[in-house]
Formats: C-alpha cells, structure tokens, sequence
C-alpha cells in the first residue's frame, strides 16, 4: 500500500502535468487528479481533506475517463 508520501509525488506530479497541459480539457483533468492525490496524502496522514467539492465516486469517474483520453 502506497503512504503520503508517495501520494504527494503523485499530486505533484498531475499538478505539474495540468501546468503543461495544451488544452482546457487536460488541464482540469489534471488538477482533479492533483487535488484527489493530495487527499488520499491527506488521509494516509490522519487527516480531513478540506473543502471537498466532489464526492468520492465522482473524483475516481473522472480520473477513469482521464486516463481513458490520455
């Protein structure tokens, strides 16, 4: 099983990847995927995420179809 830390490289790395991103679509995409890591970071550390916009299930649909288009 994964910990934070190895969340945290991988929010960084969507986050990094949202930044190069050449269209609008990617670009959320990544962001998504970014926050979504940095919750689970969040939560392997004991901790609440803060200002959840999307349920759970909505966050893995779309990191689905994100990787699905990638």
């Amino acid at each position: 099983m994964a910990d934070a830390a190895d969340y945290r490289k991988r929010a960084e790395d969507c986050a990094r990847r949202a930044d190069e991103a050449h269209d609008d679509y990617h670009r959320k995409n990544f962001q998504h995927l970014a926050t979504m890591w940095a919750e689970m970071a969040d939560k392997a550390e004991g901790r609440a995420a803060a200002d959840k916009e999307v349920t759970e299930r909505e966050t893995l649909d779309d990191a689905l179809a994100t990787i699905r288009n990638v």
